[in-house]
Parts: structure tokens; sequence; C-alpha cells
């Protein structure tokens, strides 16, 4: 979860620096950022089903009965 934290930032802080730059043409900086913003998306999207597996796995092992022996 943390790496995936971390991407996001990463992502958000090149959105932030994309509207400082003068290297793109106006066009160039739309399809740059649309591709960022997708990327978040994603990352997103990843996070949530990642959440889902973990809450899964947790309530599973709490099913599990002990073995005592």
């Amino acid at each position: 979860m943390r790496r995936l934290d971390q991407l996001a930032l990463g992502v958000a802080r090149e959105v932030q620096l994309v509207g400082q730059a003068d290297i793109f043409l106006y066009v160039e900086r739309r399809e740059y950022l649309t591709a960022l913003h997708r990327r978040c998306a994603g990352l997103e999207s990843a996070r949530v089903v990642l959440a889902k597996g973990r809450q899964r796995n947790d309530r599973e092992q709490r099913q599990v009965p002990e073995r005592r022996g």
C-alpha cells in the first residue's frame, strides 16, 4: 500500500511541475496531463483492489480456528 501511495504522490508532483514547465505546447501539455490523470486513476483503482484483498484476507484469518496441541 505504501508503494502505491508513493507512486501516486510522485505523479501528483509531476502534475504540479508540468503546470510550471515551458517546454510543452498547449496541446502537448493537455495530452501529458491527461495521461498523468489516467495514471492517478489507475493507481487509485489498484489501491481499492489491494484494500479489498487485504480485508478479505484479514476476515479469513480471523475465521480460521487456532489449532492447539
